[in-house]
């Protein structure tokens, strides 16, 4: 294996699986994680949540073991496993002590390349996931949030879908569909294995030897987004408004991030950020009130997010106005940006204490297609952004001329009606 940087090891299998290893003495657990390139953006048009169903599928048992099995064999060695799937991967992850990496890789090489997909399972677990895409449309956030990332991701882009599917995609997927996406995703040069914790990197890329099924055709160009703008609402039976304002700003990729996370952190990213100091500590507007980041291969956004009483809705939408031009006026003050940066620098410190932090740190870095930074580098990086910096970004990614809005509340025509203005004027 080679030496990424000090204490992080990369080597790739005959068959094709990248292995990453981060070693942290004084451990004794490891962390186990299978990145596979293939997540909801990758579902054919009319399947989407074809990449989550398999997932969920991989879980019912194998041809070596039923799910109960599976189960109690990781139940003995201490610890879980779960999976999860996002736009541009899917997932596998378990911690168990260190003795029991071996027995732990197995049993996810078995998910992974021998599951058992039976049509008896199919119906069974259908409803399931029904069941989930319901709990979602319950969540007025969620909504919100998906609604932004339709008008941000026009013409039913890949990256604007949910990634659970909807109920009538979820409704149209077959046995064969989940065989044929199976057998062309899961491959071995479309995985990537991180194990960090109590671990020798050589003897986990020895484990890693046999893992994935040989590699297939090359999965399909992904199409990059072009960003839209606008607005879409919803009608729910709730006693908020739920507000998103989505701005598109760059790939995961870029060497803006670093400078989008701190603007990230001084807009809205904490409880001394500027939108909850100003919308609830002031003026008590809001009980929820933040910006994130999001970020892809190809696209990233930037969203804020308030959820407030209709009558205060005016007065909210205009404070957060007021924050964004601020910080598009003028560059921040220096001590704003150097508590941002320490803030940031020491939440990711304190992420590399804990092994499954460290594994999905390298693995999703490594699964969007970058080298992983070491930490001086990332914490580098960071304290590198300067305040005119900051404004630059902002001034570039920022616009409410153009932005994605989207807001979930009890009456759709009311909503339109307050934030058409705002939307229009922006």
């Amino acid at each position: 294996m080679t030496e990424l940087y000090p204490g992080c090891f990369r080597g790739t299998t005959e068959a094709g699986v990248t292995v990453l290893a981060e070693p942290m003495p004084g451990l004794r657990s490891v962390a186990v994680g299978l990145w596979i390139k293939a997540g909801g953006r990758d579902d054919p048009p009319g399947k989407e949540g074809l990449a989550h169903f398999l997932e969920h599928m991989t879980f019912k048992g194998t041809a070596q073991h039923s799910a109960a099995e599976i189960a109690q064999a990781i139940d003995l060695l201490g610890g879980h496993l779960n999976a999860a799937t996002t736009q541009e991967y899917t997932f596998y992850y378990t911690e168990v002590l260190e003795e029991g990496l071996a027995n732990a890789l197995a049993i996810m090489d078995e998910l992974v390349t021998a599951p058992l997909l039976a049509p008896a399972d199919v119906a069974r677990e259908r409803a399931v996931v029904e069941e989930e895409i319901r709990s979602i449309e319950d969540s007025p956030e969620d909504v919100a949030f998906q609604l932004a990332q339709e008008v941000l991701w026009p013409g039913g882009h890949p990256l604007s879908q949910p990634v659970v599917g909807r109920r009538e995609s979820v409704a149209r997927l077959a046995l064969d569909d989940l065989r044929d996406f199976f057998r062309a995703r899961y491959r071995a040069g479309e995985m990537v294995l991180v194990v960090s914790g109590r671990v020798d990197p050589g003897r986990a890329l020895a484990l890693a030897q046999g893992l994935g099924a040989p590699p297939g055709d090359p999965p399909p160009t992904r199409t990059p987004p072009l960003p839209g703008g606008g607005l879409a609402v919803a009608e729910r039976d709730v006693q908020q408004v739920h507000l998103v304002i989505g701005f598109p700003t760059v790939p995961v990729g870029s060497p803006d991030r670093y400078g989008i996370e701190v603007l990230n952190a001084i807009l809205g990213g904490g409880v001394s950020s500027r939108l909850f100091q100003r919308v609830r500590e002031e003026h008590g507007l809001a009980y929820a009130v933040f910006s994130t980041t999001s970020y892809f291969s190809d696209a990233g956004f930037l969203a804020i997010y308030a959820a407030a009483d209709e009558g205060r809705l005016p007065r909210v939408v205009e404070l957060l106005e007021t924050e964004v031009e601020a910080l598009r006026r003028e560059p921040p003050p220096k001590d704003e940006v150097s508590r941002a940066v320490q803030r940031l620098t020491n939440a990711f410190l304190l992420s590399l204490d804990d092994p499954t932090g460290r594994a999905a740190r390298l693995g999703t870095a490594a699964a969007l297609g970058r080298t992983p930074a070491s930490p001086d580098e990332v914490v580098r990086r960071l304290g590198a952004v300067t305040a005119e910096e900051v404004q630059e970004l902002a001034r570039k990614h920022l616009k409410l001329a153009g932005a994605a809005w989207a807001a979930v509340g009890p009456s759709e025509e009311r909503l339109r009606k307050l934030l058409r203005p705002a939307v229009e004027v922006a």
